[in-house]
């Protein structure tokens, strides 16, 4: 009985997360996702991009102002992401050696595996603390005086070195040094000869591919058997952008050109656009000087589940699914 009463609470918190899950769900696909796009020009250029969610709740906001684009996500009052889309600053220390050697200990290449075991041994001693060195070798250390650097050659030894006469060479080492070098020369140019080569030949190779591809879709754009598909898509795109339609558009713009002629001719323009749009824009024409400013914002909503439902009906469409795999499969065939 006992076990049984378990199974039953186990069963009814597995419901209760489910019907959890269901519901948020639900929500997020039918609940209107508000959004509104704001920009403004004057001197300099700004612009903001909010899209909210559950009476504000979730928040994502997208600004740009003095060429600094920032992108911020907000849960209530709490931020859980920002991204700036700076560079990334390179860590130093992921570059440096495991190991940071001075200059000082670093054995010379011509040395032999005694030496360096010596100078290892002797280095394993000057880690030693004062305590544990006696004291007679203590004060021979602090009586010796640091050795002087080599600082190169002295003088005598570059006025006898100057004095004596270099080994005369002979005519036959010069020609075969001269011949090495045309040698050296010409299996160099052969070299990049043949990179160029095979680059350009890569470059054929890339353009014969994209040429074949974009003439096989062009060739299979216009089939009369792709209409039906076509048709599909054209309906989709057409709903999804009826759907996403701003609700609210208001635009200000102060207007004027160098020649007065352009300005009246800007506002010829918008005279005949102003009986469909009176309420949305707005043009402040100046004929006295050439500026160019304004503002203005966009607001609408957007469901999930009609997105989803747009997408759902048109990638059920037979046809255009036999498109999106000649789009695929046999265009990669045919390339």
């Amino acid at each position: 009985m006992i076990f049984l009463n378990i199974l039953k609470i186990i069963g009814f918190i597995l419901l209760g997360i489910l019907g959890l899950i269901l519901f948020i769900i639900l929500l997020v696909m039918l609940w209107p996702f508000q959004y509104r796009i704001e920009a403004d020009y004057h001197a300099k250029f700004k612009a903001k991009a909010v899209v909210n969610f559950l009476f504000h709740f979730v928040r994502v906001i997208f600004t740009f102002e003095d060429g600094n684009p920032l992108l911020v996500a907000r849960v209530l009052w709490f931020q859980v992401y920002k991204n700036d889309f700076s560079e990334e600053e390179i860590d130093e220390s992921e570059f440096a050696p495991e190991y940071d050697v001075s200059p000082d200990l670093i054995l010379d290449e011509n040395t032999s595996s005694e030496e360096k075991t010596e100078n290892s041994a002797y280095e394993e001693t000057e880690e030693i603390s004062e305590e544990g060195i006696p004291e007679e070798e203590s004060k021979k250390s602090e009586n010796t005086e640091p050795e002087e650097e080599y600082l190169g050659p002295s003088k005598e030894e570059i006025d006898k070195f100057m004095a004596s006469e270099l080994p005369p060479e002979s005519p036959k080492s010069i020609i075969d040094e001269f011949f090495d070098r045309i040698e050296n020369l010409i299996s160099n140019f052969k070299e990049k000869c043949y990179n160029l080569k095979r680059s350009i030949k890569e470059y054929q190779k890339k353009a014969r591919y994209y040429y074949k591809l974009i003439k096989y879709y062009y060739k299979v754009l216009h089939y009369k058997s792709m209409e039906p598909a076509f048709r599909m898509v054209k309906k989709t795109i057409i709903g999804i952008l009826k759907h996403v339609r701003p609700r609210k558009v208001r635009i200000t713009l102060h207007y004027g050109a160098d020649n007065p002629a352009d300005t009246a001719n800007a506002v010829a323009i918008y005279s005949m656009i102003y009986p469909y749009f009176r309420k949305q824009i707005h043009l402040d024409a100046d004929f006295n000087q050439a500026i160019i400013e304004g503002n203005g914002y966009i607001k609408g909503h957007f469901q999930l589940c009609v997105l989803a439902f747009y997408a759902i009906r048109a990638y059920l469409n037979k046809h255009v699914r036999k498109m999106i795999k000649l789009f695929t499969r046999e265009g990669k065939k045919h390339g």
